[in-house]
């Protein structure tokens, strides 16, 4: 969060609030859904503020707290208290054969700020694949090396590629209708939101979301492996190209058929 806090006319940072990177609001909204998914009731605002923000005056925390939660339709604020709002999910009686997914995966540059470097989507009914789209994505950034020895994609490869707001509406075309699916959510799902507000758009898709990886966390027990390359394996899946997009949502998109 960049300029003055609420409360704070005159642009000095308050005592005991620290300042929030680009996307970390979204991460802190996150794991404040999934706090009160697991506890199944309504939360003080000040107390979250607290263990979420890290600040210790309740009154500024809970302020800026109910600000973020306030542009944001999975929460209500009222009285003081957070509660989730159950938003209908049109695929909850669906046979999972009859669900449209969208299995979403990002490379992204390694760097500060994080940037998108390429989108794979691949799209699912019936078992099926019926769709795909991957672009490469000029991110205007550096490439980190690691990213480049992981993914073979170099600077050179990036040059002259549309941005990332450039291919969103044709991207957001694929994703409206469909669960949104990724091997790691949390992190796929922050990139996409990280780009969309640098377009000054909010969270536009109101569809349920599916990590496989949480999934198989469920299932699977730790020693056997849950990441991408394990469950692959496990469920005899070879990757064309590991850690291209496309491909990494493909097999994404295989494994969810055989954990469900």
């Amino acid at each position: 969060m960049d300029g003055p806090r609420p409360g704070d006319s005159s642009g000095v940072e308050p005592v005991g609030v620290r300042r929030m990177s680009t996307g970390e609001p979204q991460e802190v909204l996150e794991r404040l859904r999934r706090h009160l998914q697991e506890r199944g009731t309504a939360c003080e605002l000040e107390g979250l503020a607290s263990r979420y923000l890290h600040t210790q005056d309740a009154d500024l925390g809970g302020r800026i707290l109910g600000a973020l939660l306030a542009r944001d339709g999975r929460f209500e604020v009222r009285n003081g208290l957070v509660r989730l709002i159950r938003i209908p999910d049109p695929y909850e009686a669906e046979e999972v054969e009859r669900v449209p997914f969208a299995v979403v995966d990002f490379e992204t540059n390694g760097m500060v700020p994080e940037r998108a470097i390429e989108i794979g989507l691949a799209c699912f009914e019936g078992g099926e694949e019926v769709e795909a789209f991957e672009t490469l994505l000029d991110p205007g950034t550096p490439v980190a090396p690691f990213v480049q020895r992981l993914t073979g994609i170099v600077p050179a490869d990036l040059a002259g590629r549309p941005t990332f707001g450039a291919v969103w509406p044709e991207l957001e075309q694929r994703l409206r209708g469909r669960v949104l699916v990724a091997h790691n959510l949390a992190f796929d799902r922050r990139v996409l939101l990280q780009e969309l507000e640098r377009l000054g758009l909010g969270e536009p898709l109101g569809e349920p979301a599916f990590c496989t990886l949480r999934f198989a966390r469920k299932l699977i027990p730790r020693e056997e492996g849950r990441d991408l390359d394990a469950l692959a394996e496990r469920f005899g899946y070879e990757f064309s190209a590991r850690h291209r997009a496309l491909d990494d949502a493909r097999a994404a998109g295989r494994i969810l058929y055989r954990l469900v």
